[in-house]
């Protein structure tokens, strides 16, 4: 089998991820759930999701609180699913931002936060540092949500599924708005 293949039967593992991390976000204030881990992530402005079946294939949501809009909600219970997303991970008083691919868990756009070393050789340790800490925390997450996967992938499932017809159903009652599927 092609290296592209296995990377495509692969996908829906990070889109899955993506998923989780979404509801996690939205649920559990984008806490990783281990006790010594204080961090949080969650969904910025953009995410963009996809599907192979229906007239869009791709539906590209940006700027303001795209996580949390009745068009998200729609779109994930008509089967599209993330492949892309602006992620935000906050730990004490640092602050991370960075696009993740679903397809590879591929890291775009990483922006740390800020040094305060003047020296380059000071600065160039402290963002590797930097870079290090903030994948740290994903890498963390990625480990608790396999672990989580594999003991119960149907439960997984089943919570995901519950999640976004709850969201479908708050996010058009508070918005006033029906739903397409009233």
């Amino acid at each position: 089998m092609k290296p592209l293949e296995l990377i495509e039967q692969g996908r829906f593992l990070g889109e899955e991820f993506l998923l989780w991390l979404w509801m996690r976000g939205l649920t559990e204030g984008g806490t990783s759930g281990q006790a010594f881990d204080t961090s949080a992530c969650f969904l910025d402005d953009s995410v963009m999701l996809v599907t192979e079946r229906g007239d869009v294939k791709e539906l590209s949501l940006r700027k303001g609180n795209p996580s949390e809009s009745l068009e998200a909600f729609e779109a994930l219970s008509r089967g599209l699913r993330p492949c892309k997303a602006k992620l935000r991970i906050l730990a004490g008083d640092m602050e991370w931002t960075c696009t993740l691919g679903a397809v590879q868990l591929d890291i775009s756009a990483l922006k740390l936060p800020p040094t305060q070393t003047k020296d380059v050789q000071g600065r160039i340790s402290d963002r590797l540092f930097l870079l290090e800490e903030g994948t740290a925390h994903l890498e963390r997450r990625f480990a608790i949500f396999l672990e989580r996967r594999a003991e119960d992938p149907d439960g997984l499932r089943s919570d995901l599924k519950s999640w976004i017809e709850g969201g479908l159903m708050q996010t058009a009652s508070s918005t006033g708005e029906v739903s397409w599927k009233s």
